[in-house]
């Protein structure tokens, strides 16, 4: 991975807050978005949108795609990578 694109995942995570509390709630178990949503107190439509921003980012996974109604998410090992990485290097 070049250094532009390590800085341009720090980036997408430094900017919100939301999006490494989505992180933090995925680090124990695997969970679908109602559950993350209640976790880090945001409404579901927010935390859909997280998700698919750190799924694109290669950052979380969905484990099974092809339920529409009950899909469980997981932290990658790139995920949990870089929210170490911001939480050391980028604290409020």
């Amino acid at each position: 991975m070049s250094q532009k694109d390590d800085m341009s995942i720090v980036s997408l995570l430094a900017r919100s807050k939301k999006r490494i509390n989505v992180l933090k709630s995925l680090e124990k178990e695997d969970k679908i978005p109602s559950k993350i949503s209640k976790d880090i107190g945001d409404n579901s439509n927010h935390v859909s949108k997280y998700l698919k921003t750190l799924k694109d980012a290669e950052l979380v996974e969905c484990l099974n795609e092809e339920d529409k109604r009950y899909r469980f998410y997981s932290i990658t090992d790139k995920g949990k990578y870089y929210l170490d990485k911001v939480e050391k290097d980028y604290k409020d």
